[in-house]
């Protein structure tokens, strides 16, 4: 639970610094990317209050001559070459134009981008790369085009740039989250400690009483064997017991974690050991009850746990299946792993109690499991020996006809 924890808290942080540096990449570069236009644009502006400054209108592809030195409408060489123009008459007729210093560029190439300009029906925009300026005069139309291509190659370069240095940013700040995610948890990994030692030193301190009650109320039903207070206790003494030994077992679950003591056993011979033991049961309640378990599988873990986790599914599959109904088991390859499959027919279990099904204390029905005498820990050891092998368990069922809990295992 603690390890979960921490992977959320890392995941969720992670996303937003991640969440936050896309948005300053966008923003930066949208931000260069506009100021980049916009300057684009007060360059063709500036070319076209030039154009109009020439003493006379340009007849030939060469540029219009330069305005004098420290004229506002002066511009720099590398602006000059940029800037392509195309002037039409009234009648669409080509009067002049220039293609700058674009070695590139020739006469059919610009038409083409100045007639898809000028379909655009807009005083500016960009086409094919390239930002344009169109203005009407009372006795021409003057098309400017400014080669875009070194403010686009400067946008990408420093979006290349800013994804490398976000990117090593991100790495760098992951290993302080995951240091992080650690200390925020310490707190509740403290509270669940301490949980787990108040379980088992309760459970311990109560089967001491427990053992004392049940030991003289069976002295006294010796002595009034008639007596139905004295089987309400016994009753009630025994479900106590289960219960203790239930928490008991959880708490040794959650404590245990040396895998050094695993060793390689037979998981088939385990498996159909504890399962043959639900025989008598499936005769005495008239049952079908079938085994299908596959030789030859062995596991590298506890083999008693094994047989636990084993007598739990199957003894919720009896418990919970219809009258006469059907259970079964089976052991199969899974890949390179081992399915563990336990399914009755019944009532089923409904999707919403699926989320909850393998919780502690949680029952999808209570009024049944007080009548099977059940407490909501049996699942919750099975998920624990199964998380303790690194295995996973689940469940199906369509919550009409049919429950399925499956285990993989590795």
């Amino acid at each position: 639970m603690i390890r979960k924890l921490q992977h959320r808290f890392i995941l969720i942080t992670m996303s937003g610094i991640i969440l936050i540096f896309i948005l300053i990449l966008a923003v930066l570069n949208l931000s260069v990317s506009y100021s980049a236009q916009r300057q684009g644009y007060h360059t063709l502006s500036q070319y076209e209050r030039r154009m109009d400054f020439s003493p006379s209108p340009v007849s030939d592809a060469k540029n219009p001559p330069p305005v004098p030195e420290g004229h506002p409408m002066e511009m720099s060489w590398f602006d000059d070459m940029r800037v392509m123009y195309v002037f039409y008459d009234n009648n669409g007729e080509i009067l002049s134009y220039s293609l700058g210093g674009n070695p590139d560029m020739t006469m059919d190439t610009l038409e083409q981008l100045a007639a898809r300009a000028k379909s655009d029906h807009k005083q500016n925009g960009k086409v094919s790369g390239y930002l344009y300026l169109l203005k009407e005069k009372e006795e021409s139309t003057q098309l400017y085009l400014l080669d875009y291509s070194p403010e686009r190659d400067m946008s990408a370069r420093l979006l290349k740039v800013c994804l490398w240095v976000g990117l090593a940013a991100i790495f760098v700040l992951f290993i302080p989250v995951i240091f992080l995610s650690r200390w925020v948890t310490k707190p509740v990994q403290v509270a669940f400690d301490k949980q787990k030692q108040f379980i088992a030193d309760a459970s311990h301190e109560l089967k001491t009483p427990l053992t004392i009650i049940t030991t003289n109320a069976e002295v006294l039903q010796r002595e009034l064997p008639d007596n139905k207070w004295l089987v309400y206790i016994l009753e009630q003494t025994g479900r106590m017991k289960n219960l203790i030994n239930s928490l008991l077992e959880l708490a040794r679950l959650d404590a245990y974690s040396d895998t050094g003591s695993y060793l390689t056993f037979d998981l088939s011979r385990a498996v159909k050991n504890a399962a043959l033991s639900f025989e008598s049961l499936a005769f005495e309640y008239e049952k079908s009850y079938s085994m299908e378990i596959e030789d030859g599988f062995s596991l590298h873990g506890n083999e008693t746990h094994i047989k636990q986790l084993v007598t739990i599914l199957l003894d919720n599959a009896f418990k919970y299946s219809d009258e006469h109904g059907t259970v079964r088991i089976c052991l199969s390859a899974h890949g390179d792993k081992k399915m563990l499959l336990v399914s009755n027919t019944g009532k089923g279990i409904s999707p919403e109690d699926q989320k909850h099904i393998f919780e502690r204390f949680y029952r999808s029905d209570s009024s049944r499991n007080r009548q099977y005498g059940g407490y909501g820990l049996g699942l919750s050891i099975a998920q624990s020996i199964v998380k303790a092998h690194k295995g996973h368990i689940s469940v199906k069922s369509d919550g009409q006809s049919f429950t399925e809990f499956v285990v993989i295992l590795p």
